[in-house]
């Protein structure tokens, strides 16, 4: 194994921070693994398995091993059942199925990232979780160097989480799907159904690829490519709080407010744009003028510098609506 010490982050992570690490390599076959986390150990070091950087945000250098995870293939189990390596470009994976014939993660298009990294946010967007579409995971563990296959059921999927947020020790080698044969569209969510009567659209006719172009059309409109404003996409989750407890909160009389069950959702966004956060900048670091849960790194700043702006923001949203915002993507 090729091991590069004092490796730059920059290129590694969508919102380029330029922290390093102790050391990196890549990861193009699972057996390599093994000798990665002994080497890891003899050297005293943190391991960190890295997909394609667009969730995570680095906020100090990494004593220790970076493992760019470049584990590739796709493996046709039947006609609604794929395993797919962890490795893979998720939006490649969701245009392949497609083209395919395999349905029903249309509403998934265009999310950055890796197959692999998908069950541990349990991504979602336009009324749809990835999580929907699991049959099971393949993992190794690190712990006791076996492999553990997981089903969708033990994987304890929720809002932006999963058992991998907690099980650190579980590196995701493939994800097996079961997808649809036969077309449904779920074209529910307001934004894109809004989308569909705004160009006149024939909600009946509408086949998933019609879906996907659409939610393509509408995050490409909404959100700021992080290849010119560097940035990962949302940096807060949305808010859900107990149905009881409402009155212990200071909202505007206007704040869209989505129940589900003893929960309401409200959009954190709307949270950060009445608090007059859209569009702010301190220093070289602020929240996007295109959407209110972007933000973006404008001036290549450090990860502390990053964080320090979040957590000026959260304070400020806290303070007067006493919602607290949690940060999306994970921080190493």
């Amino acid at each position: 194994m090729n091991y590069k010490q004092n490796f730059s982050l920059l290129d590694l992570n969508s919102l380029k921070i330029d922290e390093k690490a102790a050391y990196y390599c890549e990861l193009n076959d699972q057996e390599e693994i093994q000798g990665i986390l002994e080497f890891a150990k003899q050297e005293n070091l943190a391991t960190f398995f890295l997909g394609e950087g667009t969730n995570i945000v680095p906020t100090k250098p990494f004593d220790g091993v970076i493992i760019k995870n470049l584990l590739k293939g796709k493996k046709i189990i039947d006609e609604n059942t794929t395993e797919v390596a962890s490795g893979e470009n998720w939006n490649d994976f969701v245009a392949w199925s497609l083209s395919n014939n395999k349905f029903g993660l249309e509403n998934l298009g265009l999310i950055p990232g890796t197959v692999g990294a998908a069950p541990v946010q349990n991504i979602g967007a336009y009324g749809s979780e990835v999580s929907n579409f699991i049959k099971e995971i393949k993992t190794f563990n690190t712990f006791s160097g076996k492999i553990e296959t997981l089903m969708a059921k033990d994987c304890n999927f929720d809002y932006r989480t999963s058992i991998f947020k907690h099980r650190k020790e579980l590196f995701i080698l493939s994800v097996t799907f079961k997808t649809m044969s036969v077309p449904k569209t779920n074209i529910t969510y307001q934004s894109l159904l809004k989308s569909v009567d705004q160009k006149n659209l024939s909600k009946e006719s509408l086949s998933p690829l019609d879906v996907y172009d659409l939610v393509c059309e509408i995050r490409n409109s909404v959100l700021p490519d992080y290849i010119s404003y560097p940035n990962v996409g949302s940096f807060f989750k949305n808010t859900y709080i107990m149905k009881d407890k409402l009155d212990e909160y200071t909202l505007n009389p206007k704040t869209p407010l989505f129940t589900k069950d003893n929960y309401i959702k409200i959009p954190s966004a709307y949270l950060i744009e009445s608090c007059g956060w859209k569009g702010k900048r301190m220093g070289g670091v602020g929240i996007s003028d295109k959407h209110s849960l972007v933000l973006v790194n404008y001036e290549q700043v450090s990860g502390d510098e990053l964080l320090s702006f979040a957590n000026h923001l959260i304070d400020d949203v806290q303070r007067k609506t006493n919602i607290t915002l949690e940060i999306e993507p994970t921080l190493i």
